[in-house]
């Protein structure tokens, strides 16, 4: 039996801790993913991320509408990251107290760097499509919107006009099929 997040949070705050678990897991990939994409850090956003779901456990209580949950979560993520970049202001030292050598040999590290993200980006971006091409239409919309749009299942079916049990049939046989290809078992 699937339980809605409402039911979740009920045991939740009954005392069920795996209950909690179950949310975290359900969110934890669209919430780092809306992190990342606002601090543009992947590591920084990985502890952001466990930090929103730490201040989601102790404040649930204080939650009013259960239904709303991945809402209030996502505002609780964005309070995260808008705090993050005040800090780093903070943080931050002026200009003119920075030695020259310094603010090159640190220049060169972040260019170097943001390089390397490009080309890794770039790499696995051009890898995806060719693996989406070799699939008929029908299962790349269905795999576009599962994983590059993270729509649930039955959203895509009401999308596309298809049963939820159609949706699971194109997800499984696009799995096994790559699998296959990729020589995991």
């Amino acid at each position: 039996m699937i339980e809605n997040n409402a039911q979740l949070i009920h045991r939740t705050l009954c005392g069920d801790e795996t209950a909690f678990g179950t949310l975290v897991r359900k969110y934890q990939k669209s919430i780092h993913a809306l992190v990342w994409r606002k601090i543009d850090d992947f590591h920084r956003a990985e502890e952001i991320t466990q930090d929103v779901f730490l201040q989601a456990y102790k404040k649930l209580g204080t939650l009013r509408e259960p239904d709303q949950f991945s809402k209030w979560l996502y505002v609780i993520a964005c309070r995260f990251c808008i705090n993050w970049h005040r800090q780093r202001k903070l943080e931050m030292q002026p200009l003119e107290s920075t030695r020259i050598a310094e603010v090159e040999v640190i220049s060169y590290a972040r260019y170097v760097c943001k390089q390397q993200e490009t080309a890794a980006t770039e790499h696995l971006h051009d890898a995806v499509q060719n693996i989406l091409r070799t699939l008929p239409e029908h299962e790349r919309t269905v795999v576009r919107l599962y994983y590059l749009s993270e729509m649930r299942v039955p959203e895509i079916g009401k999308s596309l006009g298809v049963s939820v049990n159609t949706i699971k049939s194109r997800l499984h046989r696009v799995r096994r099929r790559l699998q296959k290809k990729s020589g995991v078992c």
